[in-house]
């Protein structure tokens, strides 16, 4: 589950014609690959086609495929506020821009999950079998 923050920016991208290439739990990477332009086609059609029978535009196109790609990554960092994207003190239960209760260890289900890696953890557990990382802060704070 992405933040809003996130969810947004990845909105407002494939609304302007861009795909995701790659997504994994803390970034995505947004991808928006050009052909290059119409005029640039006929330039080399015109150009080529002659003694190529169009295997140039061919080559053009994937050229511009591959030269032209742009990627973004979109980071979602653990100390910005779900709902507005605001950066948030580790220590803070509140969002100080928007007010948003922020839910720090504890799974809006009720399980305990890793600060960590956010991996969901059995209650009683010392260390997350994800990471390996150290829970009592968690567990003291979830309780």
């Amino acid at each position: 589950m992405w933040s809003k923050r996130i969810q947004r920016e990845i909105d407002d991208l494939v609304a302007q014609g861009w795909r995701i290439e790659e997504e994994t739990p803390d970034r995505v990477v947004m991808v928006d690959r050009k052909y290059g332009s119409v005029g640039s086609h006929i330039l080399v059609a015109l150009l080529t086609f002659w003694f190529s029978l169009g295997v140039g535009n061919v080559v053009w196109a994937a050229y511009n495929y591959v030269a032209n790609s742009q990627r973004r990554v979109l980071w979602d960092d653990g100390d910005a506020c779900p709902g507005c994207g605001a950066a948030v003190p580790a220590t803070a239960d509140y969002c100080p821009s928007c007010g948003e209760a922020l839910e720090r260890g504890v799974d809006p289900t009720g399980a305990i999950t890793c600060p960590d890696c956010a991996a969901v953890v059995t209650d009683g557990s010392r260390y997350c079998p994800a990471c390996g990382a150290t829970l009592s802060s968690a567990l003291d704070t979830a309780s």
